[in-house]
């Protein structure tokens, strides 16, 4: 009994915590063999989203390859490929207007041998520097300008910044088909059932 309650707890702590999250993630379907190009440096920069939905390279002066690690509310979460270091950007995506996107970004961090998700995502998925505003294609974006993230801080986490609702999250906008299904893991903001079937008072 005392290890289940042990456990209850550690489960409802995690809830709490995290929010929503996904891992390892994969990127909305219609980004998926798209490339994306920044407007608001004339499209010089681009981000290239791979077939297998968890790949991309973003061309910022350099190349840089990213797996994508995993999805917390509307931060996503991005592993340079081989390496140790990682970025956390905000993500503002309408499905309705599927090949655009707006993206904070750049906070940058480094953590050895992460195989498993992030439970605390405060420490470096901070309100960020620069606002991107992500299309396919030259012409305007639907997007208002200037692009706003609206709010730019986890759930789990406190000012500054506006925090986000456990609520807010990436829309993926259409179903997932692989050979092999991947392992994920779904985590919500929500109060643990633990211990209720052992209650079976009703209150007066």
């Amino acid at each position: 009994m005392h290890k289940q309650i042990v456990m209850c707890y550690m489960i409802s702590l995690l809830q709490i915590s995290t929010g929503m999250t996904e891992y390892p993630c994969y990127f909305p379907c219609p980004w998926h063999n798209q490339t994306f190009g920044d407007y608001n440096h004339n499209f010089s920069e681009t981000w290239t989203f791979n077939a297998d939905g968890r790949t991309s390279t973003i061309l910022i002066e350099t190349r840089l390859n990213f797996i994508c690690h995993q999805i917390t509310e509307k931060f996503l979460i991005l592993r340079l490929e081989g390496t140790d270091s990682f970025r956390c950007f905000s993500i503002n995506y309408n499905p309705d207007i599927p090949l655009e996107f707006v993206m904070g970004g750049w906070n940058s961090f480094r953590s050895v041998n992460q195989t498993t998700a992030f439970t605390d995502v405060c420490e470096f998925c901070k309100v960020p520097n620069f606002t991107f505003l992500w299309t396919v294609g030259r012409t305007p974006p639907s997007t208002p300008l200037p692009p706003s993230l609206g709010c730019n801080r986890p759930s789990s986490c406190s000012p500054p910044g506006e925090v986000c609702d456990s609520s807010e999250t990436i829309p993926k906008a259409c179903p997932i088909t692989t050979t092999s299904p991947p392992t994920t893991t779904s985590i919500k903001t929500t109060k643990s059932h633990c211990g209720k079937k052992h209650n079976t008072r009703s209150s007066a």
